[in-house]
């Protein structure tokens, strides 16, 4: 009967206007969420966010997240503070320095690195062997306003030598730059982060570790920060976002390769150039898990982004006693834990299991 399919087709039809209207709805109706990313290129050792934002870890919490490269933790925890960046992720260093001085209106209420990530590296044959034969030395860093500066820093003054006065610390930048500046003995030794010393190895330049003290090495690390404003006007989004960034490091742990290959397609500059595909993704895989493998620890309980009160008191005392901080900081300034038991609250083993049925020849 004609007229019936007519009616059929319209009604057909009627419904498939409905359904993309109401998908522009629900698009619409995400809530636009700013959150920097304390690097000047985002790559594998920041999956967790990149899996959250491709998988819909965000988009399921009604959020519309988007990943900002800024040029370092000082400015991620800056620019949140004046209100350009929702959310931070943040190395506490110069942080705490703001909070102390009212200068940063922010807190951490997630805890991404439970391990500082900040090394002291130099030439295999150099004769630098401890910290304290740093004197009178040149020090590479990313950038004197990075982190690692300011852990630099506190490693030397530590060690007995005056930041001041014994030790030089050098801008030489990151890739080729950094690399070049080591191998001509510019400086004599570099101050950088897990991850990049990693690529400097699949770069040709293998690096020997000066050891650090041990209460050094656990101390806390970078972490997401929000102001106080945000935190007690919009808690929904914060667990959307720490949810999701959860959700991401499940998916990342669960299939390392899976959790790349989504980070490369999303950001194809940060994809490894060595010309073999398949030593380019060892290489990725090897830069993600070296960073991720300190995303844990026994101490959480086994909920992500837990915020240890006992080690961020280390962490202020020992800023203090460095110089770093002019006087001490109550931890409750710094931390809240207010969020961590709902941002945990989901099907783990659910997100694992999607993650390692992934078919990761469609994701190359």
């Amino acid at each position: 009967m004609p007229g019936l399919n007519f009616g059929r087709t319209l009604v057909a039809v009627v419904a498939s206007v409905a359904v993309c209207l109401g998908g522009v709805d629900t698009a619409a109706a995400l809530e636009k969420v700013r959150v920097l990313i304390p690097v000047r290129n985002i790559d594998e050792a920041f999956s967790p966010f990149v899996v959250a934002k491709e998988k819909g870890y965000f988009a399921e919490e009604g959020l519309d997240v988007t990943l900002i490269a800024v040029g370092g933790s000082n400015e991620s925890a800056i620019q949140v503070s004046a209100g350009n960046g929702d959310v931070g992720a943040a190395s506490p260093g110069e942080a705490l320095v703001g909070i102390q001085a009212g200068k940063l209106d922010v807190r951490y209420f997630y805890s991404l690195y439970y391990q500082n990530i900040w090394h002291v590296a130099v030439l295999p044959d150099s004769p630098i062997k401890a910290i304290a034969d740093l004197k009178g030395k040149k020090l590479g860093v990313q950038s004197l306003g990075s982190a690692g500066t300011t852990f630099g820093k506190a490693f030397v003054q530590q060690a007995g030598l005056d930041p001041q006065t014994d030790v030089a610390f050098l801008p030489v930048g990151v890739g080729a730059q950094a690399v070049t500046s080591v191998r001509q003995k510019f400086v004599d030794a570099v101050v950088y982060w897990d991850a990049a010393l990693a690529k400097f190895k699949f770069s040709g330049l293998d690096l020997r570790e000066v050891p650090a003290p041990e209460g050094i090495r656990s101390l806390p690390d970078v972490g997401l920060l929000a102001t106080s404003d945000t935190i007690a006007k919009k808690p929904k989004m914060l667990i959307g976002v720490s949810r999701g960034v959860a959700k991401g490091y499940d998916y990342s742990m669960a299939n390392p390769r899976a959790a790349v290959l989504i980070t490369w397609k999303a950001y194809p500059e940060a994809k490894s150039k060595n010309p073999d595909p398949a030593a380019a993704l060892e290489e990725g895989i090897t830069v993600n898990q070296a960073r991720l493998r300190i995303w844990n620890s026994p101490k959480t309980e086994d909920q992500h982004g837990r915020l240890i009160e006992a080690d961020w008191q280390r962490l202020v005392d020992f800023f203090v006693a460095q110089k770093v901080l002019p006087g001490a900081v109550p931890v409750d300034r710094v931390i809240t834990n207010q969020f961590v038991k709902d941002a945990n609250s989901y099907d783990r083993q659910a997100v694992i299991a999607d993650a390692k049925k992934t078919d990761v020849s469609k994701l190359d």
